[in-house]
């Protein structure tokens, strides 16, 4: 089983979950050359469904069912000019690994609760918490 994950700066220094799907993916056509790449279906799998069983949370996180939290993002995908690397649009899911990045993420729920809709963060003073990280050494 496959997965990966983003747990702290020294994985790839910023976080970014869709870099990483887009690098697992690019990587291996380095790799292997012509040889089939990995399918941006099975690195998006990596990166939810596989990361939860890797932990024994499948039965609670890494897919959308009945039963399960509901940790979702939503991402904009919508083809314009603000948003040019979604132009043209011809396959979704290879779209979301190669062409997305964090800041495409418009609202993300976690166990139900919106943390940030429409790319403003809920409940936090964000100035306080910048302030923080910059007082770390």
């Amino acid at each position: 089983m496959l997965r990966f994950g983003t747990d702290g700066q020294g994985s790839g220094n910023n976080l970014d979950m869709f870099e990483t799907m887009k690098v697992a993916c690019l990587i291996q056509g380095g790799i292997h050359e012509n040889e089939p790449r990995i399918s941006a279906k099975d690195v998006i799998k990596m990166a939810t469904i596989n990361g939860a069983k890797l932990l024994g949370l499948e039965q609670k996180v890494g897919s959308i069912e009945v039963g399960k939290d509901a940790d979702i993002i939503l991402v904009d995908v919508e083809e314009n000019l603000n948003n040019i690397k979604m132009v043209p649009n011809l396959n979704e899911v290879a779209n979301l690994v190669y062409n997305t990045s964090g800041r495409n993420v418009l609202t993300t729920i976690v166990k139900g609760n919106i943390l940030m809709e429409n790319r403003q963060i809920k409940n936090v003073d964000l100035s306080k918490i910048i302030e923080k990280c910059k007082k770390i050494i």
